[in-house]
Order: C-alpha cells, then structure tokens, then sequence
C-alpha cells in the first residue's frame, strides 16, 4: 500500500524551556499532516493549554505516538489521551488517569488501549469504550508500585526523572506483550521480562519505536539507525545508517517510524538541550549539520537500495519533536 499523505505528531519548544527544568520543555501539542507530493506540511490539530490533568504551570504539552483504528484515531499527550473521528477529526472522548504521566505512545491491541506512561515505568492497560482501567505492568517485571504511590496525582507532577525504565512503545510477539525501554536499550515481553532483544547490541544506545516489517522486527535507535531484528532468535540481523557516510546528515533525536513496502518513513527531531549528555554522544560520530535551522524532519529511506529518497523539513515553529507518524489517505 503506498500512502498519499502522513500524520505527524509531537511538539513545539518552548523558548524558555530549559531553564524551566525537566517536564516543563515543550509549550505547544501539534499534529501536522505531510502532502507526501507536495511536501506542504499543514496544522490539523494544536494545543497549548493546561488543564485540570496537568501541572498549574508550564504544562508539558506534545503529542506523543498515536495510532489509528479504521477512520479513529487515538492520540495521547504527557497526560490524556483523545479519540477523535476522521476525516472530519470530531473528539470523542478524552481518557485520563492519576497513574498517566509523560505517556509516550498508545496502542489498540486486542481491542485494548496498551499505553506507555513512561513517568512511571509502567504500561497501563484500558478498556477502549470506557477508558476503564483494566491492568497495570511495571516494564521490569516488578509491582507496578514499588517505587511510586497510587494515591499521587502524577498528572500534576512536572517530572519523575530519573526513570528506570523508560518505556517508549508496545507491540506484540508470539501472542505476548512487548515494550521498548529506553534507559535499558532493549525490548522485553511484559509477561517475562528476561525474554529480552538487545537492540542496542554493545552501543548502548537507546530504543524507540518497535514495529513489524514483513516477518522481522524494526526498531529506531535515537542515534538514526535502524536496527531489523529476527523475532525467532531476538537477535540484530541488520543494522542501517541511512545517511551512511554521508558528513551532512541529520543532528537529531531519532523517533517515529513508518513503513510502506521498502520506503520507511523516519521522524528526526529538533535536538534540544539536555542535562543527560550521556544520550547525545552520538554526535561524535561525525559532523552532523543538515539544512539550517537544524530544524526537524521526516526522511523517506528506501531500504532495499539503502538509500534516501527524500527528506521533508518540517517548518519552523510547527513542530520541533516528532513522536509518531502514522498514513494518512483522506483527502
């Protein structure tokens, strides 16, 4: 299926935001779409305000991963999470929990929402009609509260760094739940985490998205690489650089990926500033200068040839972090 259009989703910077500290970052949720022919990006949905779900102050707004459902899609910010129905994007329903906090992507598995809220190390399981808690699982195989009260708001909380586990994204292998978790670099199935794929393998670098390409598992690792993994032995078969050699390539926090055949879609964004320097070491691969304004993009990479075909800058002051991007086929 060749897709005429994308939804991208993630957030804008604030310009203070730094030195607002941790969960404080981004001032501005946008979801855009990508005219694939044109390369026009266009705003469909935006929000900048708080709420009763979010700190009083400087709430962190982006949204994160969504996913889609036929002609609904579901899209999470730090703290909620929105149904909404295309293609005229008519809300539906907002979900949201006291144990929701930084939530980095949601899924509909099983006719279950299976969403990461990444503040808490745990992956919180829903009923879709009623938005009803169903389950809850820690991402290191312990009591989802061990570390953490349940009788917190953490809705209300700026930031609950430094984080065990980081969970960013969930799919599903041999029947199971499995979850990426960016501070171990790896996946691990929820039922059992020791039944664990080593993504980073010895790079220590850290994981994100983990999604189906034919028969084996694709994994983005925040340095740009793309890491094919086969699901049977949960061993790295491939490893791409899809800027290769190349000295002009992105400087960025590679994040978001989307597969049409032999064409992958990657999300790179905007590289902010951080007081984890140890994630930024990647940059000492090379120089790493792309367009200016650094700003972030989309880069269509044909795998079968190894090569990028295309790259979309996303504007200035649209979107500086990508999270997730998904097809889009309506007008």
């Amino acid at each position: 299926m060749s897709y005429n259009g994308l939804l991208i989703t993630g957030g804008c910077l604030r310009p203070d935001g730094f030195e607002l500290g941790e969960g404080k970052y981004y001032g501005k949720a946008g979801l855009l779409k990508l005219d694939l022919a044109s390369g026009e990006f266009q705003t469909l949905i935006s929000k900048a305000d708080g709420g009763k779900n979010y700190p009083a102050e400087h709430p962190n707004q982006q949204f994160t991963a969504a996913c889609l459902d036929g002609d609904t899609l579901w899209l999470p910010t730090d703290t909620e999470i929105y149904q909404y129905q295309l293609p005229d994007f008519k809300q539906l329903k907002c979900i949201s929990h006291p144990c929701f906090h930084n939530i980095h992507s949601v899924h509909l598995i099983d006719s279950e929402l299976v969403v990461t809220s990444t503040g808490i190390d745990n992956v919180i399981i829903l009923c879709p009609d009623t938005g009803a808690i169903k389950r809850i699982i820690n991402t290191e195989g312990k009591d989802p509260w061990h570390r953490f009260d349940p009788d917190t708001d953490y809705r209300l909380v700026h930031s609950t760094r430094p984080h065990d586990s980081h969970p960013n994204y969930v799919f599903k292998l041999d029947g199971k739940l499995w979850a990426t978790r960016c501070t171990h670099d790896d996946a691990v199935c929820l039922d059992n985490v020791n039944d664990r794929i080593d993504v980073a393998h010895q790079d220590e670098m850290s994981v994100h998205d983990g999604i189906w390409w034919q028969d084996k598992l694709v994994f983005t690792r925040v340095d740009g690489y793309l890491v094919i993994v086969d699901p049977k032995t949960r061993m790295a078969i491939e490893k791409h650089d899809p800027f290769g050699n190349e000295r002009n390539r992105p400087l960025g926090w590679c994040r978001g990926l989307l597969v049409d055949n032999d064409i992958f879609y990657i999300g790179y964004s905007k590289l902010r500033k951080t007081r984890l320097m140890s994630k930024l070491k990647f940059i000492s691969q090379g120089n790493f200068k792309y367009m200016d304004g650094n700003e972030a993009l989309v880069v269509a990479y044909d795998i079968s040839r190894k090569k990028v075909i295309n790259t979309y800058a996303i504007p200035a002051g649209m979107l500086d972090a990508i999270y997730g991007i998904l097809p889009y086929n309506f007008a």
